[in-house]
């Protein structure tokens, strides 16, 4: 299966050296503290390649949802914008917002930051972000096995046992579509967001989800992964805690969310018993997610 948030297809070889804009003008030079002002829903700025784009106006129609371009608003995104997009964006979307360059010695790569961007360059080189399709027809055939056993098992079938049977091989589908749908989320089936787009939806209805609300929710969990604040995926309160982060200080801003959430007595006695009731608890997770 591709590797998760895979570039697509045609993306650049590695960060710091996209297409080069053509015909620019001069443009104004910036400091990181000053795009660092710039990090709200209603002015954000970005840096890839050391170039500045005001993203402000593309915000809501971001493909990728809301919460990975807030969370990076302000922020040098070179290496996470270069995961996520093709070349085509590069060249077709990006000049139209662009304002300016990063003045000289203010972007600094990390050792380990120039460590990730050749083994990217190394997996490339591999193709091992290609897609093998053989993968997908045999979870085709997987996926229809389950489903068509489980429909005949529970309309078929008079017994209780039968449809106990066949409600269990409804969820082992439900499980396994979810990831599929995974990464046709992340546009790594064939690269091509409109499809995979597409055929994400269609799945969805199967499982009762929204693809919308998936993309936002988890790639805003790729780009700030664990940070406790920010990341939508670990932020359980009060029912449960994945982290003893949440405990060193008494609440925090939740930014995906837009809430205040803490540690209080309701909160402290969940927490204290969650090994009891979260299998429960993800019975009816369904419900409501997150």
């Amino acid at each position: 299966a591709p590797a998760v948030a895979a570039p697509a297809a045609g993306a650049p070889a590695h960060a710091g050296q996209p297409p080069a804009h053509a015909g620019q003008p001069t443009l104004r030079e910036y400091t990181l503290a000053e795009v660092g002002k710039h990090c709200s829903r209603g002015d954000a700025w970005i840096v890839v390649d050391e170039r500045v784009y005001d993203v402000t106006r593309f915000i809501d129609a971001h493909p990728g949802g809301v919460g990975p371009i807030l969370n990076l608003a302000g922020k040098d995104c070179t290496d996470v914008f270069a995961n996520y997009h093709a070349a085509r964006v590069y060249d077709r979307m990006l000049p139209a917002y662009l304002i300016g360059t990063m003045a000289a010695g203010e972007i600094v790569v990390a050792p380990h930051v120039a460590d990730f961007r050749r083994i990217r360059q190394e997996l490339l080189r591999r193709g091992l972000f290609e897609t093998d399709s053989r993968f997908y027809l045999k979870m085709l055939a997987w996926h229809c096995t389950l489903w068509l056993c489980a429909m005949y098992l529970s309309l078929g079938c008079d017994s209780c046992g039968a449809h106990m049977l066949g409600a269990a091989l409804m969820g082992v589908f439900w499980q396994q579509l979810a990831g599929i749908g995974h990464d046709l989320g992340h546009s790594g089936v064939t690269h091509s967001f409109r499809r995979d787009h597409l055929v994400g939806s269609l799945l969805s209805a199967f499982m009762g989800l929204s693809v919308g609300w998936w993309k936002s929710d988890h790639n805003t969990h790729h780009v700030v992964c664990n940070a406790v604040e920010h990341d939508p995926n670990i932020q359980h309160l009060p029912m449960l805690a994945i982290t003893d982060k949440v405990f060193r200080r008494p609440r925090f801003w939740d930014t995906y969310h837009r809430k205040w959430v803490g540690m209080d007595d309701a909160a402290h006695w969940l927490v204290s018993h969650q090994h009891l009731f979260f299998y429960p608890l993800m019975a009816l997770g369904r419900w409501n997610l997150y």
